[in-house]
């Protein structure tokens, strides 16, 4: 059964996020999720104490001074099957998840909006991912910005836990997860793209979370 992984670390009041990011999954049909939290998330542990309709475990992450690297290699040794990893700060709906779901490893791209220098964009040749990060080689194309959700093969998935704890033991405690993405692509791991035009989504800002839901009230 797929799980789904929310990196909910270093967030400022994370369980409203959290609990629509939970029943998004929910009516995707995937009913069991990790979420990463700080060491002193009492909320987010009693808010998630309540949600009996899913199987959720919390794991306390407690350097939040590191990227969300170490957040992904703080739940390994609960992977058991294929995953769904997500942004702690992305509201989504819950078809984008369904659209992801399927064999191999693929990020969600969409490729409508303008890219700025902060954007995680991602390069490809037609669907396969050639590189990712927030800066591409000066001849790379971005084909569109990667919302900070990807579907991790079971298989994939055991590298990537390998290439983040070389890394962190490495002493690049700062990473984004995304630069063990680039490792495993640069070595030669399949990752693609899913392109996700027409569903709804936004990473939370100004005015974001009202904004996502009057257009899902609208759709």
């Amino acid at each position: 059964m797929i799980q789904a992984v929310i990196l909910a670390a270093g967030l400022r009041s994370p369980a409203p996020l959290i609990g629509l990011a939970l029943d998004s999954l929910l009516e995707a049909g995937v009913k069991d999720a990790i979420v990463v939290t700080e060491a002193d998330g009492a909320a987010v542990h009693a808010y998630l104490a309540r949600r009996f309709d899913l199987n959720v475990t919390a794991v306390e992450h407690r350097d939040a001074r590191t990227g969300t690297l170490a957040s992904v290699a703080a739940v390994a040794h609960l992977i058991e099957d294929d995953f769904v990893l997500i942004d702690g700060d992305l509201m989504f709906e819950p078809a984008l998840v369904s659209r992801l779901l399927g064999p191999g490893t693929r990020l969600a791209v969409d490729p409508r909006r303008p890219v700025d220098d902060e954007a995680v964009k991602v390069a490809a040749e037609g669907e396969r991912i050639l590189s990712v990060g927030t800066c591409l080689a000066p001849f790379q194309q971005p084909a569109g910005e990667s919302i900070g959700m990807a579907k991790i093969d079971l298989a994939t998935g055991e590298r990537l836990f390998v290439v983040a704890r070389r890394l962190l033991d490495a002493g690049l405690r700062h990473l984004r997860y995304e630069a063990a993405f680039e490792a495993l692509i640069d070595e030669g791991e399949v990752f693609e793209m899913t392109d996700i035009t027409g569903l709804r989504w936004t990473a939370i800002g100004d005015g974001a979370e009202r904004e996502f839901h009057i257009r899902r009230a609208t759709a």
